[in-house]
């Protein structure tokens, strides 16, 4: 990869269980890449492990190039599909902060978040004032029956939090 070629975050879609070889593929090759994940307690034996398990399996983000999409797509067989521009083939880069904020909502609350894998439509938008996710702007919709703080990545996904109390939510334009 040249030096000059700008680095973006890409999401794409994995087929047919190939996601830890793309994984492999693109850290062999030194690029950087991002999957939401959750922790999960489990009671064996009267012992509780926690482990990590992907929030949404066949999702991966990386910090690369158009070029380096195509060429991984290529060494997969087809096997990945990266989220587009509307109406093209070019893969869609994903703006630094908006996959700064996805990334650290899906950390903040990895036990709480919940993945949505369709875009909600949009409310208001609000800014979180107090509390873990201080600073964060998204917006507040209604996930399975409840309300939730809500942060999309355009067209890709959309992750919920748990309940945010509303004396921590301060309504924009």
């Amino acid at each position: 990869m040249s030096e000059i070629e700008e680095l973006n975050w890409y999401a794409l879609r994995i087929f047919r269980n190939k996601t830890s070889l793309v994984w492999s593929l693109a850290e062999k090759d030194g690029i950087e890449c991002y999957t939401p994940i959750r922790e999960v307690e489990e009671l064996h034996n009267g012992i509780v492990h926690i482990r990590e398990t992907r929030i949404m399996p066949s999702l991966i983000f990386m910090r690369t190039t158009p070029d380096y999409i195509l060429r991984l797509r290529s060494l997969t067989e087809d096997n990945i599909y990266p989220y587009c521009e509307p109406r093209s083939n070019k893969p869609k880069s994903i703006p630094n902060e908006e996959m700064e904020l996805f990334r650290f909502i899906a950390r903040t609350a990895s036990r709480e978040v919940e993945l949505i894998d369709y875009e909600p439509q949009m409310g208001d938008k609000v800014r979180i004032t107090g509390g873990v996710f201080e600073g964060a702007e998204g917006y507040i919709r209604r996930v399975h029956g409840t309300k939730r703080f809500v942060v999309c990545i355009e067209g890709v996904a959309a992750i919920a939090t748990t309940y945010i109390p509303r004396q921590y939510i301060e309504k924009l334009g």
